[in-house]
């Protein structure tokens, strides 16, 4: 047996470590993987907060991991040593959603063929969760930008980007920082950035080459990345009639009375993309951070090394980079 540390998530603000066993012999078609680095996305952000409350719950899926074992065919192609990412989205390849080419849609997307998420030590998981990457990233940490930003190519697979020059992010966290990554560094849109936080909006607009927002301009498209009712909500009362907006929050257990009565009077164009579209995306979104991340852009990146949770968390709120990254202390290794 192979011991095994989760840490999961067990009130609102309380993270709790639990030893767990994986078995000898890895069960057929699932891969074993020790976890590496792993980001905090705004749904275990607000998870952590007590806007969604079931517990307990192993969470995490920004992750980059190594593949130690696995039992598949070498016809799957993965292989022991190989560098993995996920989505943690099954896709049956059979219900009408997968026949239509909207697999992150899937009826089954919530089996949960693994044994534990991410903030963790190792986990086995179905093979068809993984996307091999090319171990030849840099500083492999990068990796944990890759699952996000497929969210982000998916999203905006919804625009004709030919018609669109300049975009406004609302929000620069994690999601917000990647969209301005994407649309200004790998797509050369002429990008603007606002957040409430002024040091990270200018952190932000500073390594990346993007202005700071301006309100007397119109934008071809406003990417909303707040994940607060009151981000979105004062990003529709500052939006001209018919604006185009793409809405990544997701306000589950917030107050969303006011944005309806808001909406509905500027006839807005909102978008809510769920997840990260094609498993493909996955794919391409690591070659966009193999060929346009660089050390300066690691300046937007802050690494916990903790094997409590809980101080990453409760850093987030306060922290001005704006991706943050796991990396439980037990397992440090050369990367």
């Amino acid at each position: 047996m192979l011991d095994n540390i989760v840490s999961y998530l067990v009130a609102p603000h309380k993270f709790v470590n639990f030893n767990t066993l994986l078995p000898d012999e890895v069960p057929i078609n699932y891969v074993r993987v020790k976890f590496l680095f792993c980001g905090i996305c705004g749904g275990d952000y607000s998870r952590y907060l007590g806007y969604r409350k079931e517990y307990p719950l192993s969470l995490g899926h920004e992750f980059v991991a190594q593949v130690l074992e696995h039992n598949c065919s070498s016809a799957m192609g993965i292989e022991i040593g190989d560098f993995v990412v996920s989505d943690f989205n099954y896709r049956c390849l059979e219900c009408r959603y997968c026949q239509k080419g909207k697999s992150h849609l899937c009826q089954k997307n919530d089996i949960e063929l693994f044994t534990n998420r991410a903030f963790s030590l190792y986990a086995d998981i179905h093979y068809s969760y993984l996307v091999k990457i090319d171990s030849s990233i840099n500083s492999i940490y990068r990796a944990t930008a890759i699952e996000p930003l497929s969210c982000i190519i998916h999203a905006m697979n919804n625009y004709d980007l030919s018609q669109i020059n300049t975009v406004l992010i609302y929000g620069t966290g994690n999601i917000g920082m990647l969209c301005a990554f994407y649309l200004h560094t790998c797509q050369k849109k002429t990008v603007y950035v606002y957040d409430v936080i002024h040091q990270k909006c200018e952190l932000v607009g500073h390594i990346l080459g993007c202005d700071i927002a301006k309100f007397d301009i119109e934008y071809d498209l406003i990417v909303e990345a707040t994940n607060t009712a009151a981000g979105l909500l004062e990003c529709i009362m500052r939006c001209e009639y018919n604006q185009k907006i793409c809405s990544f929050s997701h306000l589950y257990g917030q107050k969303t009375e006011m944005i309806y009565t808001n909406l509905v009077k500027k006839e807005i164009n909102i978008y809510f993309p769920l997840r990260n579209g094609s498993k493909n995306n996955l794919s391409q979104a690591a070659q966009f951070i193999k060929n346009n991340w660089t050390t300066c852009e690691d300046e937007l990146l802050q690494i916990y090394e903790t094997d409590d949770l809980n101080i990453a968390f409760e850093a987030k709120g306060n922290c001005i980079k704006p991706k943050q990254i796991i990396r439980f202390k037990a397992k440090q290794e050369n990367f």
